[in-house]
């Protein structure tokens, strides 16, 4: 079973985005993807990505907190990135501003992992306070071991 830290490497990890608008956001949390070697074709996975990006089926998720996913062979492995913005994004169609933004990208062979990954994400930043905690972290392996130990529980 693979365990968050495979799939969310420290380097994609964007602590202080700084990007105010949801497409910026994206862009700027996607860019350093570009030469990450779990993906096979970095256009592929972007236009997938930006595609789904304002028909999310994860709109409910908690409201501090975004996800954009995808289902695509254009990656070999679950490939996860995340920017923090404390003074928020937004996103059309939501109300209040987000503070966290995650995207992943998936192969359809790895399906059941990634729905696992995913939820346990989603549960981590289902609480105010935990949300809060993720935002204050100055550093990324510090915010990559609170999550993954929250992934955990």
């Amino acid at each position: 079973m693979n365990t968050l830290c495979y799939s969310l490497l420290s380097k994609d990890i964007r602590l202080q985005l700084k990007a105010t608008d949801h497409h910026d956001a994206l862009e700027e949390i996607l860019s350093p993807l570009r030469s990450d070697v779990r993906i096979r074709n970095w256009e592929e996975m972007r236009s997938a990505l930006l595609a789904n990006s304002l028909n999310e089926t994860f709109r409910e998720v908690p409201g501090a907190m975004f996800l954009h996913h995808c289902r695509t062979e254009s990656v070999s492995e679950l490939v996860l990135a995340a920017g923090l913005s404390a003074s928020g994004i937004i996103i059309p169609g939501r109300e209040e501003r987000i503070n966290i933004i995650f995207v992943a990208a998936i192969p359809e062979a790895m399906n059941n992992e990634y729905l696992r990954i995913l939820g346990a994400i989603s549960r981590v930043c289902d609480n105010p306070r935990t949300i809060d905690a993720l935002l204050a972290f100055e550093n990324k392996a510090e915010f990559l071991a609170f999550l993954e130990k929250g992934c955990r529980a």
